[in-house]
């Protein structure tokens, strides 16, 4: 059973959250032009405009998607220190997983924004529970790791297959990222997000969606690989001791 304090909060972030889905269209609308495309890049005449999402549907999608992200969270993790930074973080990776599905952008903006919150996190993590961050210097390694990670993928895919892997959108936002996670729950993130682009990869394969030369964006995954890291934390943590224990178990008579 949840306690009254887990379903008010569950139920007054849900409620936030539906109201910043539409407000998430009207910031995605009035940001500058520049920032949804690239740094050589002319903006088109749709985002000049400033009409770029329509809260109908859009909107809706977003702040429902965002409501149900705060609610398994506050129930699955309870109300603790950090859920402040958790919503805040869902707020931007939400207005980022919008930006990069329709325009495959990143704004650097964002990613700031993100890397700040996570640092905050990293901080009020280390000096309470620890579920992240153990180290003062584990933020440093998983940002490495995470950005690290990217751009080898990314090094890779140009020499074999003659085309960019992932964005440096990409690489910057995971590189954020890893200073909240650390160096174990950033290589879950990746792994997450690669498991959720490879389910709907094959989700449009079977419903005769894919076209040859298809591009994902990789940063909605990523988002999504966020929220599923966030809720299968405790649950990681108890897989990650028990490895730890058997690994440091003497077999030998």
């Amino acid at each position: 059973m949840f306690s009254a304090v887990i379903i008010i909060t569950a139920s007054a972030l849900a409620v936030l959250g539906f109201i910043l889905g539409p407000l998430g269209c009207k910031i995605l609308n009035k940001i500058p032009a520049k920032w949804l495309c690239d740094y050589d890049e002319t903006p088109s005449k749709e985002l000049l405009s400033g009409n770029r999402y329509k809260v109908k549907p859009t909107g809706i999608i977003m702040g429902a998607a965002l409501a149900a992200a705060m609610i398994l969270t506050t129930l699955l993790t309870g109300v603790t220190i950090t859920l402040p930074c958790v919503v805040l973080l869902y707020i931007f990776l939400l207005l980022i997983s919008a930006s990069d599905a329709k325009y495959t952008i990143i704004p650097d903006q964002f990613t700031i924004a993100v890397a700040v919150i996570s640092l905050i996190f990293a901080v009020i993590d280390f000096l309470t529970d620890k579920n992240f961050i153990t180290s003062w210097y584990a933020p440093l390694i998983g940002a490495a790791v995470g950005g690290g990670v990217l751009l080898v993928l990314d090094f890779l895919s140009t020499l074999v297959f003659k085309k960019a892997g992932f964005g440096f959108g990409d690489v910057k936002l995971m590189a954020a990222l890893g200073l909240m996670f650390g160096l174990k729950y950033i290589i879950v993130l990746l792994v997450l997000s690669a498991f959720v682009a490879a389910f709907h990869f094959l989700y449009l394969i079977f419903a005769g969606k894919a076209k040859k030369g298809i591009y994902l964006p990789m940063g909605p995954y990523i988002c999504i690989g966020v929220v599923f890291t966030l809720l299968l934390q405790p649950w990681l943590a108890d897989i990650f001791r028990m490895y730890k224990m058997v690994m440091e178990m003497n077999v030998l008579p």
